[in-house]
């Protein structure tokens, strides 16, 4: 909320700096998340590996929310000013939207592999503590076997069974335990995927004004005339290499005229010897 506040106080340039700086945090956040996030659920996972994707997820949360708010501020600041600024500012803000669009649809996908990677784990918990129960089940009761005949189990067997008895039940307890923080953890997730969506669609959806439609209109002309000077370039290079193979054709075709008068003259000379 500080932040938030904090940038009220800002001007236009202040607020574009601010975007760009929280678009790069977003980026750079989401590259060390994926290479992290390869370990979750496997036995390099460890708790100081899930406190940083935690904390590195809630770093790009928090860039994601203050950005989506530096645009709803900096958008009204673009219908200020002179007809020229305005149109300069929104052709940046635009500029702007669009990096943060793809920086959200990275952190989108990294939170789909997560999610994935969360669910995969869970469903092998899932099946360990079913196996655990099974084998728990299985287990004698050590109690009743003991008083119904001391024959049937020495006390080292029965401490051996009790124990491992014990284990089972531990593990079992540890397990489930983890099941309901990995349940926990995709619930978190997929609020914030919903959350980021939101955003996502809120910035996609701000517009300025009804002039707006001119200035597109104005921003397409202008990317359709770089377009075509892109393409009059590209013109101008196959003339030039159609007009370079022209004059080597010509040089090809020269050379053999003149070997084929060459070699006439010589059958000429060689046929009057002969007479």
């Amino acid at each position: 909320l500080y932040f938030i506040q904090s940038n009220l106080s800002m001007s236009y340039d202040q607020l574009s700096q601010r975007i760009g700086s929280a678009i790069f945090k977003i980026g750079s956040n989401v590259t060390a998340m994926q290479k992290l996030v390869v370990q979750l659920g496997t036995v390099h996972e460890t708790p100081n590996l899930k406190t940083q994707l935690d904390t590195k997820r809630s770093e790009v949360q928090y860039s994601i929310e203050s950005a989506g708010e530096m645009f709803r501020q900096i958008t009204e600041m673009c219908k200020s000013g002179s007809p020229q600024e305005q149109k300069s500012r929104k052709i940046q803000v635009e500029r702007l939207k669009q990096q943060f669009s793809e920086a959200i649809q990275r952190f989108k996908k990294y939170q789909q592999l997560e999610a994935e990677k969360e669910r995969a784990a869970l469903s092998r918990m899932r099946t360990r503590t079913a196996s655990l129960r099974d084998e728990i089940a299985r287990q004698p009761n050590v109690d009743t076997q003991y008083a119904d005949n001391d024959s049937l189990m020495d006390d080292d067997t029965r401490q051996q069974k009790l124990a491992q008895l014990q284990e089972f039940n531990d593990d079992l307890e540890t397990t489930t335990a983890l099941i309901t923080e990995r349940e926990n953890a995709i619930k978190k997730l997929e609020t914030d995927m919903v959350q980021v969506n939101d955003i996502f669609k809120q910035i996609g959806s701000m517009v300025y004004e009804q002039g707006d439609m001119i200035d597109n209109i104005e921003q397409n002309v202008e990317v359709a005339r770089d377009r075509v000077d892109d393409g009059v370039v590209e013109l101008q290079k196959a003339s030039e290499y159609q007009n370079k193979y022209r004059k080597k054709v010509l040089i090809f075709l020269a050379i053999i005229i003149v070997f084929g008068i060459i070699i006439g003259v010589v059958i000429y000379v060689a046929a009057k010897k002969k007479n």
